[in-house]
């Protein structure tokens, strides 16, 4: 269990990580808002909403595209 705890961490900080960069190239390349018609907030997210899902959903996005989402997870 020592080994899987820190090993298990280290792979969700990449995958977050990685959903981020994503979401942020897909907004800058154009393709969601191509996709959609509009610019619209990509919410990178888990089972529940806390700060560190504020921060990487205003980190996958331009700014202040997702004030509205992380004004409501942080005052909720």
């Amino acid at each position: 269990m020592t080994t899987v705890g820190p090993i298990a961490a280290q792979i969700e900080a990449n995958f977050n990580q990685a959903c981020v960069r994503l979401a942020l190239h897909l907004h800058v390349s154009g393709v969601i808002e191509s996709a959609v018609g509009r610019r619209v907030p990509a919410i990178v997210h888990e089972l529940e909403y806390y700060e560190g899902i504020a921060r990487r959903t205003e980190a996958a996005n331009p700014p202040g595209l997702a004030d509205a989402f992380t004004a409501w997870v942080r005052n909720g």
